[in-house]
């Protein structure tokens, strides 16, 4: 790898206590690097596909913005989380972002990869594996 390079980690994260072991992973071993490299830890948000239907779509609209707000509980001690992790790696820098898409969060999370990190070199996941209302 070149000093022109960098190193692209992109870290999935959400509330449970692997993706908090995940988050830590992910701050140790950037703290390693010798080399450049950029991480970015995203949260997803899954909403409801859209319809065409007019009375559903209300329902779905409605949902969504519930999903939006019960969303705020988890992505605020996802960031808990960081803030520790911070005070332990101070060096290491990072990104955050809330990624709203429709569908599952896999699916999700496959077309953001895709679509925005095609130099991709580490993808870190920690999760449970829940959607939607199992959450």
């Amino acid at each position: 790898m070149s000093d022109s390079t960098q190193y692209t980690i992109l870290l999935a994260a959400e509330e449970s206590e692997v993706s908090y072991k995940a988050i830590s992973y992910a701050f140790d071993l950037c703290s390693r690097l010798n080399t450049p490299y950029s991480l970015e830890i995203v949260y997803v948000i899954a909403l409801n596909p859209e319809t065409n239907v007019p009375f559903l779509h209300n329902l779905d609209k409605a949902n969504n913005l519930d999903i939006l707000l019960d969303a705020k509980k988890p992505i605020s001690k996802v960031m808990e989380r960081l803030k520790q992790c911070e005070n332990i790696y101070p060096n290491v820098k990072y990104n955050f972002k809330e990624l709203e898409g429709h569908g599952v969060v896999g699916k999700i999370l496959k077309d953001y990869v895709e679509n925005h990190k095609p130099d991709l070199n580490l993808l870190v996941v920690g999760s449970r594996e829940l959607d939607g209302l199992q959450k």
